[in-house]
């Protein structure tokens, strides 16, 4: 068996085992999928009403200076409210940080050159954290800016939303959706549309294309980041370094750059 078809073997039994709370699988089951994220909003926040008339998998807000972010998912509902839904698997620190710094974001991209601060609508960052990262085994936590002295709220319309992924009541619907995004088998799902969805990119010969591409992806751009800051670590000239991973990645200089940023982003 030669090292392509070996690397192929690897990533079917890695399909096999991803879940909803893996951010790439994530990002590709809810990519466009309207049904899946409307159901997703609705058990969070408790509704059957929500409408979602836009979802994108994985959004890309590149900051002016410092960091840019990736979101997993970027969803606007019927009311022009917008939501950023991120998993979170490692228990690192920072989340409410990170929460608030892609709170930002999100408002360099809602508020258009020359609109007032007014026009600014509400936005929910949501993470779906693998563990107890509040560590009081409640199943949502919604973090609101209110007055230190009255307990009013500000009312600057932004949310931050922490769903623990250690809720294990499935008696609720919550907990059933913790469940699914924990579960690597669709058979063993309590929703349909989730299950649907996730068998289309374990089971049907499209997803599973589309997954392997995503893993082709995955291992080229950590070849690529790994190059970056190596040349880094000796202190190459940052001209120097995109001229070398073009050559050796055969990257357009666009390309190239994105990885530069990339890898400044993620350091």
């Amino acid at each position: 068996m030669g090292s392509e078809d070996r690397l192929h073997e690897q990533d079917l039994q890695r399909i096999e085992g991803l879940r909803l709370i893996d951010d790439d699988f994530l990002r590709e089951v809810f990519d466009g999928n309207i049904e899946a994220t409307e159901l997703l909003l609705n058990v969070i926040f408790d509704r059957n009403d929500m409408k979602v008339i836009k979802v994108i998998g994985q959004r890309e807000i590149k900051g002016i200076e410092g960091h840019s972010v990736k979101l997993d998912i970027m969803a606007e509902d019927s009311e022009h409210r917008v939501y950023d839904v991120e998993v979170q698997r490692q228990d690192r620190g920072g989340l409410p940080q990170r929460a608030r710094y892609n709170s930002s974001m999100m408002d360099t991209v809602l508020l258009a050159t020359g609109e007032d601060y007014s026009a600014l609508i509400p936005t929910y960052v949501i993470f779906f954290t693998e563990k107890d990262v509040i560590g009081d085994g409640l199943p949502l936590h919604e973090y609101l800016m209110t007055d230190k002295y009255t307990g009013n709220l500000l009312g600057d319309g932004r949310h931050i939303i922490f769903v623990n992924g250690d809720n294990h009541n499935e008696t609720t619907r919550l907990g059933k959706l913790v469940h699914d995004f924990k579960c690597t088998s669709p058979d063993e799902m309590y929703f349909d549309v989730l299950a649907k969805s996730v068998r289309h990119f374990k089971e049907t010969e499209g997803g599973i294309r589309r997954m392997c591409k995503v893993m082709e992806d995955m291992r080229r751009e950590t070849a690529v980041l790994t190059l970056i800051d190596g040349y880094r670590d000796i202190k190459m000239d940052e001209s120097e370094i995109k001229k070398r991973i073009m050559a050796k990645f055969n990257l357009t200089k666009t390309e190239a750059q994105a990885y530069m940023d990339l890898s400044v982003a993620s350091a």
